[in-house]
């Protein structure tokens, strides 16, 4: 198969969103196919121990593949591959169907702005975004309320653990030189850092990474939010990477409409909040993501992607 039509095909898997922008994936490329599997040198063993953020992010590979194939006149067939991965088989047609969220792949970025808390989501809207299977929960809803209170109930046991707090360390980029050297991770443009000496930034983050400090930004957020998100799942890889998928068409759906999106995920990674938030929203299976949407200016930057062929087995 032609190998700028593959290449291009991914292009548009990696804009894909991982946690702390691991980009955690690598592609295989046999004849007709492209297999996406795990790059374990890349996993987060304290905050993400089970893989669980890892497949989601594969799966959200998955989507911008399949949504992106037709644009090339390509029909994929999905099926697992091995036991910790996927192969796409590629079909080439007369004629396909082209997605408008083709469109939306390289418009997708996550927003860590604050949000205009004034602003709220058309019921069209919001309609469009369940569709793509999630269940939104307005701010001035009962169950938002719950949701706030797992953020800072979550974020008390995730960075009162040193072993979190140094892998978030690890992956942040404290200025520009690190930021395009290693093009992963996040950069302190994106995080609106100063670009400081790597030194006296580590140090400073050193002290702003605590409970207290981190669930008063989050929440500030949070309210500014007109509502957030919530994708749960079965707990297994085949159902993490099936949440990616819809998470990826929610997120593209949001980038079509103008509808700004950020990860609050704290909640999901600490098993005793999610499960309590599960048993209090009456939701039957496991959260596996939440987000915060609204409408929001633009970010000052966005996360990098490695060079592509980095990618490839």
């Amino acid at each position: 198969m032609n190998k700028a039509v593959i290449d291009s095909l991914l292009e548009a898997a990696i804009t894909a969103p991982s946690g702390h922008n691991t980009q955690p994936w690598l592609f295989d490329i046999a004849d007709g196919c492209i297999r996406v599997l795990p790059d374990f040198s890349r996993r987060l063993p304290a905050l993400d121990p089970d893989d669980r953020e890892l497949y989601i992010s594969i799966g959200c590979v998955i989507e911008n593949i399949c949504i992106a194939a037709p644009q090339y006149r390509l029909s994929c067939n999905v099926k697992p591959y091995r036991h910790d991965g996927v192969e796409i088989s590629l079909k080439e047609e007369a004629e396909c169907e082209v997605s408008p969220l083709a469109a939306a792949i390289p418009q997708r970025h996550t927003n860590r702005n604050l949000y205009d808390a004034t602003a709220s989501l058309p019921s069209q809207v919001v309609g469009e975004l369940e569709a793509c299977g999630a269940k939104i929960y307005m701010r001035q809803s009962p169950e938002f309320e719950i949701i706030r209170n797992g953020v800072v109930a979550a974020n008390k046991v995730i960075y009162g653990n040193s072993q979190n707090k140094n892998e978030l360390k690890g992956w942040i980029r404290y200025n520009s030189r690190e930021t395009h050297d290693k093009m992963d991770g996040l950069g302190y443009d994106v995080l609106e850092m100063p670009g400081l000496p790597v030194w006296i930034s580590r140090a400073a983050t050193s002290v702003a990474l605590n409970a207290s400090i981190q669930s008063r930004s989050d929440v500030k957020k949070l309210m500014s939010a007109a509502c957030v998100a919530l994708f749960a799942s079965c707990n297994d890889i085949a159902g993490w990477i099936e949440c990616g998928r819809h998470l990826q068409r929610f997120l593209l759906t949001a980038a079509l409409r103008g509808v700004a999106c950020a990860f609050v995920c704290q909640p999901c990674e600490v098993e005793s909040v999610a499960a309590s938030i599960a048993l209090q929203l009456g939701v039957p299976s496991r959260p596996q993501v939440l987000l915060r949407l609204g409408y929001a200016a633009p970010p000052p930057a966005y996360s990098r992607r490695r060079p592509l062929e980095s990618f490839k087995k």
